[in-house]
């Protein structure tokens, strides 16, 4: 689909807002994500998989992080750009109507997919808890549009997490389940606690997902069976699995 650049916004030295108006409206769930073309070059030649950080009707914001050739290409476009993009792709987080506790945790760039979903649950009746970490990268936060009706925490890094996260599950925070996406590090953590405490967890994995539809195979997840483990794929099976059955070691 093609998508017009309509606004970019700086955040910190490192992130980015961008707004794109959609040629035409998507229906997009929390936790999908959509397949970039940076340039109509060979250079960088495979499309770059984006969280989607907000979408609503044509319009689309996508939260990116600049850390190799294709995204320090994009802070060099300017409003009127034109790009290219598969919307929407991959399963997103699930959760039930009606009130209840949830504690998303997000660890940098991470908090990216978390932002819509935190809309979609709070537009349900659910009180929403964000522990967040580390603490130097809390300027991403200044994007999310409803940070004001949500109960924020920190860790003030990944040492820092076992502790907030028991604390915040102690006080009943993730009853109404527990959604995550950051470094793989983190989540282990997180899914790992969760499944020792019997919370329902759902992890966004981070993958390099080429083609976003499952023809490379260039993104698996090895995800338990019953005495063995099966790759899955991340843009067709996930990005979001149960924390519990994903093997953050294999």
């Amino acid at each position: 689909m093609k998508a017009t650049l309509v606004k970019k916004q700086s955040l910190g030295s490192r992130d980015t807002l961008y707004t794109f108006q959609l040629a035409e409206p998507v229906t997009s769930e929390p936790g999908q994500f959509v397949e970039l073309k940076i340039t109509k070059g060979l250079t960088p030649f495979l499309r770059r998989p984006i969280s989607i950080f907000y979408a609503e009707n044509d319009i689309l914001e996508l939260l990116v992080r600049s850390v190799g050739t294709g995204t320090k290409q994009m802070t060099e476009w300017e409003a009127g750009q034109e790009a290219d993009m598969l919307i929407p792709l991959g399963n997103g987080f699930s959760f039930a109507d009606g009130p209840g506790d949830c504690l998303l945790v997000g660890g940098g760039i991470g908090a990216a997919p978390l932002a819509f979903l935190a809309e979609k649950l709070l537009d349900a009746g659910k009180t929403v808890h964000l522990l967040f970490l580390p603490k130097r990268d809390e300027v991403v936060l200044s994007a999310f549009r409803r940070l004001n009706e949500m109960n924020l925490y920190f860790a003030e890094n990944r040492a820092g997490l076992p502790k907030a996260l028991n604390a915040a599950l102690d006080a009943g925070q993730g009853k109404g389940g527990v959604y995550t996406c950051g470094p793989d590090a983190m989540m282990k953590v997180v899914a790992e606690t969760c499944a020792q405490r019997d919370i329902a967890c759902q992890v966004s994995m981070e993958e390099r997902m080429g083609c976003g539809f499952g023809i490379c195979a260039g993104c698996p997840v090895p995800i338990k069976t019953e005495g063995s483990f099966v790759y899955k794929k991340a843009c067709v099976d996930g990005p979001v699995f149960r924390g519990e059955e994903v093997m953050f070691d294999e």
